[in-house]
């Protein structure tokens, strides 16, 4: 098991004290601000990509709803490492145990990417039943919580817009470019747990 340090890349995680969804998919106004202080026109976005968005559960039942084939899980990293700092929003601190994770969601018939994700997951408030199996690797984080039974809250903290994708990026690099991603904690019976950004390519939905 490594050390982790907080330095900038692409597992810093930085809470906002945005919150967006919490009570309904719709903004009357159409537009939010990002975190970064852009602005996005939500109204102008594919319709199921804005289901995405807003969506308060598991994205690939969505996926294989919409797209009709089976969605597996690709892990791309997966290591368990032992934080050297607190992590905002986890209540995650120096020598507590996180799993860091890059996961693609791939269709099984046509291999086509149509969302990847990375997540941060603070072990101490999971069974090590749950512990074990994502480190395994095997299953997404939504599927897995909800097969074990598990009361979850997804808080919505921020949405962002890439236009293009960073060259260093290997992760982002399986998308086309032009990205839309949402950034959410998820609250197992209670407790801060996991912290997850979800990427979309936006051209895959306006096709």
């Amino acid at each position: 098991m490594q050390n982790i340090n907080l330095q900038p890349g692409k597992f810093t995680i930085r809470m906002s004290h945005k919150s967006y969804f919490r009570s309904s998919g719709y903004v009357s106004e159409h537009i939010i601000t990002t975190d970064s202080g852009e602005t996005l026109n939500l109204a102008e976005l594919p319709p199921f990509l804005r289901t995405l968005l807003v969506a308060d559960g598991t994205v690939t039942k969505a996926l294989e709803a919409w797209f009709w084939e089976p969605v597996k899980i690709a892990p791309l990293h997966n290591k368990l490492e032992q934080l050297t700092a607190t992590i905002e929003g986890l209540e995650a601190g120096k020598g507590d145990r996180v799993l860091q994770r890059e996961v693609a969601l791939k269709g099984k018939n046509t291999d086509r990417v149509y969302a990847c994700a990375r997540s941060t997951v603070s072990l101490k408030h999971l069974p090590e039943k749950i512990c074990t199996a994502l480190e395994a690797g095997r299953i997404g984080i939504g599927e897995l919580l909800r097969e074990q039974g598990f009361e979850t809250y997804r808080d919505i903290f921020n949405i962002n817009y890439l236009p293009e994708i960073p060259a260093e990026d290997s992760l982002l690099s399986l998308l086309s470019s032009e990205i839309i991603s949402r950034s959410y904690r998820i609250r197992v019976s209670g407790n801060p747990a996991i912290i997850v950004t979800e990427y979309f390519p936006v051209q895959l939905h306006r096709k």
